[in-house]
């Protein structure tokens, strides 16, 4: 049964470790591709993203609405110059009107002013509104905050903001952009801010500047829409500061899990672009994809991670596959040779005891499997056919006078010398005929409805069961096992050896008569 279950699980084993093997490099090749999938779907939405804050900003500057209210000679920056006798006083009177607060400093050359904001206020709410920005502001050409859509005290004295505006300022006229952003620095706990600045020409020449506040909240809202469950996504500047709040969660409730590789962002920041496995430069499970970002005129690296759980799903189910299918084949090998056991093994080892059996002259013995149609079944019918051949040649007339004949000659009948010394070895084993048959493994212990027989040595215990044929070695062989578990004070020790020596006289006779 042993080599029919190895030689049908080796090559099942083989066969489906090879196709988990070509199986799981197809679904982690799968994983990483679906990871560089998704890390572009991102590309796209925030390139896009700033592309149409670029364009919308640009196309402000070039509108009227911004001519109109910072290019002309009634515009901001002239009304604010009006608004006091110097810049001090201008901004005092400034604030109230921002805040839309009773002016108690209104007087008669604020009415201009006035006039201006009724006029464009509203109509820079709508912008930012329809275009998602978070503040815009206009400066002088002497760096004087004008007007602002909403009021904050950082919008004048932000220390970035004031240094682009004077970079834009100084550049000549040939060199200067139709736009610049400053970098993205924090605002607030979660934000990160940065302003576009767009000179306001009238003429070929500078009258304002136009200052436009985005952040990254509206980014990333949109961003949380398309993520995936328990996935992180970073968009880190060259201070490996995130404009994406560090991490943007699945839910406003959850914590991040994963953490972006260091290795990842510096290959990034390289100009590479790959999938880096939980195997490389990194301690925990998850999959990592990276790229750089240049987008105007800034270099950002994108990461996004994927826990390595989720990414390779499939491939856990692949293995619990696999395994069951092994699991499978070998419980069914293990029926089937169990089978085979029962119906081929077994029958064969009862024949050829069968066949033991008449060979030491004993023809009582059953002949089974008789019934059997196939080369079992003609074994079977061949013993029982040799087995009635014998019982013939034994029983036949002549036998018996020669069997006669012979006892006649004998002083004592062997019959009765192995009858008397089998008797003599079981009591000096005390009496225990299992134990005897299992210890010397001379005699076969068979079991027959849930208990022990000893079927063969029990007929050398009588006369009239002994075989005609009788095995008498095995018969000295079970005086030689007792007597060497015999000590020479025992009773029996003495008859023992006596008996042995009879039987072996006696053979040593019958030899020689022959």
């Amino acid at each position: 049964m042993w080599w029919f279950f190895s030689l049908s699980i080796i090559p099942v084993v083989i066969l489906t470790g090879y196709f988990t093997w070509s199986q799981s490099q197809l679904l982690i090749d799968q994983a990483h591709q679906q990871l560089e999938s998704e890390r572009d779907r991102y590309y796209v939405t925030i390139t896009s993203y700033f592309n149409d804050q670029v364009r919308a900003v640009t196309n402000l500057a070039a509108s009227d609405l911004a001519t109109s209210s910072g290019g002309r000679f009634y515009g901001f920056p002239h009304a604010f110059q009006q608004l006091g006798d110097d810049t001090r006083q201008s901004q005092r009177r400034l604030i109230p009107i921002l805040q839309q607060s009773p002016n108690q400093y209104a007087g008669v050359t604020a009415q201009k002013y006035h006039r201006l904001y009724r006029r464009f206020h509203h109509q820079f709410q709508s912008w930012l509104a329809r275009y998602a920005f978070n503040n815009l502001a206009m400066f002088d050409l002497n760096q004087n905050l004008v007007y602002t859509v909403k009021a904050h005290p950082m919008t004048q004295d932000n220390p970035s903001l004031k240094n682009a505006i004077k970079q834009l300022m100084n550049m000549p006229a040939q060199q200067r952009p139709k736009w610049m952003r400053t970098a993205f620095e924090p605002h607030g706990s979660r934000t990160m801010q940065a302003w576009y600045l767009v000179p306001i020409l009238k003429s070929g020449h500078m009258q304002s500047v136009l200052a436009i506040s985005t952040t990254t909240d509206n980014l990333s809202a949109t961003l949380r829409q398309r993520q995936q469950p328990e996935s992180g996504l970073w968009l880190i500047n060259q201070n490996h500061q995130s404009l994406l709040n560090s991490w943007v969660p699945h839910t406003d409730q959850a914590r991040p899990s994963i953490l972006p590789s260091k290795h990842a962002i510096d290959a990034a920041f390289h100009g590479q672009q790959g999938v880096m496995s939980p195997s490389q430069y990194t301690l925990m499970p998850q999959l990592t994809a990276y790229r750089p970002v240049n987008v105007v005129g800034a270099s950002w690296a994108l990461i996004t991670c994927t826990p390595q759980k989720r990414a390779y799903q499939p491939l856990r189910h692949l293995y619990a596959i696999s395994a069951t299918l092994v699991i499978v084949v070998i419980v069914l090998l293990v029926c089937v040779g169990h089978w085979l056991s029962h119906r081929l093994t077994l029958p064969i080892l009862q024949l050829t005891w069968c066949a033991e059996q008449f060979a030491a002259g004993e023809l009582d013995y059953p002949v089974t499997h008789r019934q059997r149609k196939d080369e079992i079944g003609r074994l079977a019918s061949a013993l029982s056919h040799l087995k009635h051949s014998l019982r013939a040649t034994y029983f036949s007339p002549s036998s018996t006078i020669n069997d006669k004949e012979t006892q006649a000659h004998q002083p004592e009948s062997i019959h009765r010398r192995l009858v008397d010394a089998m008797n003599l070895a079981l009591a000096a084993w005390g009496g225990d005929k299992i134990g005897l048959a299992e210890k010397s493994g001379l005699w076969r212990v068979y079991q027959d409805k849930g208990s022990f027989q000893t079927r063969t040595l029990d007929k050398y215990l009588h006369v009239e069961t002994v075989p005609k044929t009788p095995r008498w070695r095995n018969v000295v062989r079970t005086l030689d096992f007792v007597l060497k578990h015999t000590s020479e004070q025992s009773p029996h020790y003495q008859a023992l050896k006596q008996a042995q020596l009879d039987i072996q006289h006696w053979v040593s006779q019958d030899k020689g008569q022959r």
